[in-house]
């Protein structure tokens, strides 16, 4: 194996040679790459952003346009520098025009990849102005872009980060995610030229209606595939850069000056210009242009024989949210897995310069806190699979661990085929934004060990199962579904007196300090909120409930608190076989902008520790978890209006073929 400076390159290896190759098991060199994780609530102190300087100022030279928007090449111009606060000051440290552009020309700027046109200030006082390292061809793009929006900051990632300071890059490469996802106006600059009046209506139709007339689909698939062809595609960092600006990238996409009238002269239905009114550009939203590709691929491989083109578009320049639904196998949600496997497949398989980058592109698109020292993996010539498969678990990703199931990961998978089929498949989100939701079903501060993830929140013994016909809204009836239930276990319909449950079921519908009273004020429900329409929603379809009790160390008669949902109503048809689920639910930070809620809910199997264990042991063993699958369900545990049990200690084993 290579002793140079860097991480190992291994993802494309399986992880039973990559053991073999660092002579211990996979779980050791994971704990050693533990070591070099570290937490900060944000990187970024401030950002150097550029501005175009006053015509007066050195180099000289009248700044001029010429008839297409772009700057003229007949003197030269400099560029200022400036720091702006995006986090603190959210009024104006946000206005700039974050670029996304790859560092090498692409075939289609070749022939106008001239340097020198544009100078930067240097940072330290008393020196001369530099040519930028940026090609000009760029510049005269992004200016234009911001003449036209009226911007006049830039962020540009070669000439705003002190490429010479091993520190400051770090820095800046933990914080990509947020200059992107705060920027007004991130921009990507793709180089595929619009060449004719047919390419242009095809976008054009695509943009406005969704599809193009049956006859034409073959050259909206040729067009699309060669926009996704560009270089920008195949890097990871622009990949990280789009997603992280999310719904506010705007992909510029050049054309031939002669068709800005007919580009001018589409409107949508607000009778806007429908492909952007940038001299030379067609500008569309990168999610809008995503979800439509998606669409159309996943709707013409099923219709033609263009299966090969489809899949490379969809590998390319696919929305998560549109290719996850479609394969959900779950018809009742929106989604079932987490979309961090496929993220990281994504950035596995695209270019970059610097291998250990992909570990802070992860962290920034998964919306990771816990982050690991890159220089540091460097020094030590770590895995980069591994360092991979650490960063996934530190920060609280679930991977499946049940000892009895098939079908999943070995060691002769790599790092993504692992993930992929390790990770949980059996998630059900509560809410339309499925994908949004499970990224929050992450454990709570995890600690790894040799035996496992430790991990802390409540556990429950599940109990009297309730099975009841489909709850219907009758004409005189005037109590709500979840007021009903309420009732039905106070008063014995279910066998015997729930009292402790019904009271505070009732309450947290009822009073007016409650959360969940309270949400209509809210735009954004809770987690238990969303918990509890899935209760109602379940009394209202007939899915079977179980009560849930908290387990105590020393007491076994504790009331009911919680109330969850099986996925039918034929679930738990053996109501004899002791069952458990563990709960956490933290939210996020106040105002954090890297802080994400987190919350588990899941039916596990317990292994407690064996009773000839030491008693002085300190602290006691925590019981063994193993997961048998994602189980919806609401806690009546402190909530701001009752008593708050404290969260326990738990160990979740690893899977078996990480101790090989």
């Amino acid at each position: 194996m290579s002793k140079d400076y860097g991480v190992v390159k291994d993802t494309s290896l399986p992880l039973s040679q990559i053991r073999d190759r660092n002579s211990s098991s996979i779980v050791s060199a994971v704990l050693d790459i533990q070591e070099h994780a570290v937490t900060r609530e944000h990187w970024l102190k401030s950002l150097e952003c550029l501005y175009l300087a006053e015509d007066n100022e050195e180099p000289s030279g009248k700044r001029r346009r010429v008839a297409n928007g772009s700057v003229s090449t007949s003197c030269s111009e400099l560029l200022r520098r400036r720091s702006l606060d995006p986090v603190s000051n959210a009024e104006d440290g946000r206005e700039y025009i974050a670029v996304s552009y790859t560092w090498e020309s692409s075939k289609e700027e070749a022939k106008e990849n001239s340097e020198g046109r544009y100078f930067v200030e240097p940072r330290r006082a008393g020196e001369p102005a530099l040519p930028s390292e940026v090609r000009d061809v760029v510049w005269n793009r992004v200016l234009n872009y911001a003449d036209h929006v009226g911007c006049e900051n830039i962020w540009i990632d070669r000439e705003c980060i002190d490429q010479e300071n091993k520190v400051a890059q770090e820095e800046a490469i933990q914080s990509m995610h947020l200059v992107y996802s705060l920027s007004q106006w991130p921009i990507a600059l793709l180089t595929r030229t619009i060449e004719t009046e047919e390419e242009l209506d095809l976008l054009i139709n695509l943009i406005k209606y969704g599809k193009v007339n049956a006859e034409d689909e073959p050259a909206l698939l040729a067009l699309l595939d060669d926009i996704t062809s560009n270089y920008w595609w195949t890097r990871a960092w622009p990949f990280q850069e789009d997603y992280r600006a999310s719904i506010r990238m705007m992909f510029l996409i050049p054309h031939r000056r002669d068709l800005e009238r007919r580009k001018q002269v589409a409107l949508d239905d607000r009778d806007e210009p429908l492909l952007g009114d940038v001299e030379g550009e067609v500008c569309i939203n990168s999610a809008d242009f995503k979800t439509l590709a998606t669409e159309f691929c996943l709707s013409y491989r099923k219709r033609s024989k263009g299966n090969d083109i489809c899949d490379k578009i969809l590998r390319t320049a696919t929305k998560y949210n549109v290719l996850l639904k479609e394969e959900c196998a779950t018809p009742y949600y929106s989604a079932s897995r987490s979309m961090s496997p496929t993220i990281l497949k994504d950035i596995i398989s695209r270019g970059i310069g610097k291998e250990s980058d992909r570990l802070a592109i992860m962290a920034n698109c998964c919306g990771y806190s816990t982050r690991l020292d890159t220089n540091s993996l460097n020094s030590d010539s770590s895995s980069l699979s591994l360092s991979m498969l650490a960063l996934y678990l530190l920060n609280g990703e679930i991977i499946e661990n049940d000892l009895k199931k098939s079908d999943q990961g070995t060691l002769e998978d790599n790092v993504h085929e692992y993930i992929s089929k390790q990770s949980l498949s059996s998630f059900k989100p509560p809410i339309v934004e499925g994908l949004t939701f499970i990224k929050s079903c992450r454990f709570i501060d995890p600690i790894l060990t040799a035996e496992g993830t430790l991990t802390s929140g409540r556990l429950w013994r599940l109990g009297k199962v309730i099975r009841r016909k489909p709850m219907k809204y009758e004409k005189y009836n005037t109590l709500k579904p979840l007021d009903q239930f309420a009732t039905e276990l106070g008063y014995k319909t279910y066998g015997r007196c729930y009292a402790e449950i019904a009271t505070r079921l009732c309450n947290w519908v009822n009073d007016p300090d409650s959360i969940y009273y309270k949400r209509r004020y809210s735009s954004r429900a809770s987690w238990n909120v969303c918990m509890t329409d899935e209760v109602q929603l379940a009394l209202e379809e007939g899915k079977v409930l179980r009560l849930g009790s908290l387990v105590h160390p020393k007491y076994k008669d504790i009331p009911y608190h919680a109330v969850f949902v099986g996925d039918s109503k034929d679930d738990w048809e053996d109501e004899t076989v002791e069952r458990y689920a563990f709960t956490s639910s933290r939210p996020a930070r106040y105002n954090s902008l890297v802080d994400i809620q987190k919350h588990v809910s899941l039916e596990v199997e317990v292994e407690w520790p064996k009773p000839d264990e030491p008693e002085a042991r300190s602290p006691p063993a925590p019981p063994k978890l193993y997961i048998k699958r994602w189980l919806n369900g609401l806690c009546l545990d402190g909530l701001g209006l009752f008593p708050e049990s404290r969260p326990r200690r738990v160990l979740f084993p690893w899977p078996r073929a990480l101790l090989e």
